[in-house]
């Protein structure tokens, strides 16, 4: 097997499987920074997608077995089911100050014997991420309703401190339209916690549809690639504003900043795990946050009049959040679902609840 794409590290310590099956991470190899790699082995309750996304995987050390009771076969045969090659004994540390000194690089991962040089030729011919539009790939083919909650967080004994919602069988209060840019199953399954009714629908659904689906907001999902070859997304996004309460994450942030007039651009080697600091400009507390992107929105490009910066990333103080100063629109650059953790974000789905309560009531600013 051999795969080609951008070649990137995660600084997350767990999850994985989350990890490989984030479709976010299309069209990128993935290398972990955590040593050992495999040990849990793989589950279906542990995915955020039909299938894993990444091209390849590069790792310290690879198990070969798993140890986890909830184990339903080896992280080996499971990346071999979905053909995914996996490369290890590799000095990652020196691969990570790679990337981070010269940027995210094309690359191929191969375990079938193919020449070096014949591997270095690929590489240099695989397109560059810039340009890239990959949503639409990785978007599903038609609308559909998601029912499940994540019964074990809703239940659990820190869930209120953390802003979450129970999902105790209650009816729905708001109806949301998701779109799907390539969203994770954990973000669906808040939205339920947080008594949503949930249609996905695919990338290039027209904001019209949308408007006569009889819903109280719109969620923009997280996904891969460059925002900017997005223009219908974008398009879409223009025209819902104002007429419903929007909340977007990771790409879906992005159109929000290239809907509102802004720009983007590629940072060099992106953010990529579960332990990025950002603070909350508006409560002057910092989050631990879960993080998967390699654009950014550019904040001095925004009209400061309308738009307001909300949250900044501590590590290279890029933008993480912003909100419209009179529409009912939000957005973080990072991962509030952040499935396998940390739960320092999920406030963010209350704050969308908010404002679509909010929004319902009479006088509103609906149009």
């Amino acid at each position: 097997m051999r795969r080609g794409g951008e070649v990137v590290f995660n600084t997350s310590l767990t999850g994985y499987q989350e990890v490989f099956t984030d479709p976010s991470y299309a069209g990128q190899i993935v290398c972990l920074t955590y040593p050992h790699i495999g040990n849990v082995g793989a589950n279906l309750d542990d995915e955020e997608a039909r299938r894993p996304y990444i091209e390849s995987l590069i790792v310290r050390e690879f198990s070969q077995i798993s140890s986890s009771w909830r184990s339903a076969e080896t992280t080996q045969l499971y990346l071999n089911r979905h053909k995914i090659p996996v490369i290890w004994d590799i000095d990652t540390r020196a691969l990570v100050r790679h990337i981070r000194k010269l940027g995210a690089l094309r690359g191929v991962v191969s375990t079938d014997g193919t020449p070096a040089e014949q591997l270095i030729h690929e590489a240099k011919q695989l397109p560059s991420m810039t340009g890239q539009e990959l949503a639409s790939r990785v978007s599903c083919d038609k609308t559909y309703m998601w029912n499940t909650g994540s019964i074990d967080l809703a239940t659990s004994p820190w869930a209120e401190h953390m802003g979450e919602a129970g999902n105790d069988g209650e009816a729905r209060s708001f109806r949301v339209v998701a779109y799907d840019f390539g969203i994770k199953q954990n973000i669906l399954r808040l939205l339920v916690d947080h008594h949503c009714e949930v249609a996905v629908v695919p990338a290039k659904t027209a904001a019209e549809e949308i408007l006569t689906m009889g819903a109280d907001g719109v969620f923009l999902s997280n996904g891969p690639g460059d925002p900017e070859p997005i223009d219908y997304a974008v398009e879409n996004i223009r025209k819902l504003l104002g007429r419903i309460p929007v909340f977007g994450i990771c790409l879906g942030h992005q159109l929000c900043g290239l809907a509102l007039g802004g720009k983007t651009f590629k940072l060099k080697f992106g953010h990529h795990g579960s332990n990025h600091p950002v603070k909350n400009l508006l409560t002057e507390q910092v989050e631990i946050t879960a993080q998967n992107h390699g654009f950014c929105v550019d904040p001095e490009s925004l009209p400061s009049s309308e738009v307001e910066i909300t949250h900044v990333n501590l590590n290279d103080h890029t933008n993480e959040g912003m909100r419209h100063k009179s529409l009912p629109l939000f957005s973080v650059q990072y991962h509030p679902e952040a499935s396998p953790g940390p739960h320092d974000s999920h406030y963010l789905f209350t704050q969308f609840t908010d404002l679509m309560q909010e929004f319902k009531k009479p006088g509103s600013s609906r149009k």
